[in-house]
């Protein structure tokens, strides 16, 4: 299972990704979008039995629709943590450039469920 946890900057991203440390593989992918290091990583673990994580910004439709397309296993999902900006600027680190246009994840890029979790409030969307 391909799982991809998404959101501006100060999201919470990793934070949120270390529930599953220790259960499956989990790829910080550090730059935004993910660029081709993210869909190499992905390729290389395409083929195992093993569930992966990805943990980037991946703002735009275009990132997420070719990271799905380049996983060749079987449930994807991808998790946006869509966190206030009010709260991320309460967190270590945080600059005005980290706001910027967030294209929300639609089904239409290949994602089998959507998860939408803002602030103590989590939305599902399913195919």
């Amino acid at each position: 299972m391909l799982t991809l946890i998404c959101g501006l900057p100060r999201a919470g991203k990793t934070t949120y990704s270390k529930k599953y440390d220790g259960k499956c593989t989990v790829i910080h992918l550090d730059h935004y979008g993910g660029g081709e290091s993210g869909h190499t990583r992905c390729n290389s673990n395409a083929n195992t039995n093993d569930d992966v994580v990805f943990e980037g910004v991946y703002h735009t439709a275009r990132w997420r629709k070719s990271l799905v397309q380049n996983y060749r296993g079987d449930k994807k999902i991808c998790i946006w943590l869509d966190t206030p900006t009010e709260i991320k600027k309460t967190r270590h680190g945080y600059c005005d450039k980290c706001e910027y246009p967030f294209e929300p994840p639609t089904l239409d890029e290949g994602w089998d469920e959507i998860i939408i979790i803002r602030g103590e409030h989590e939305q599902r969307i399913n195919r």
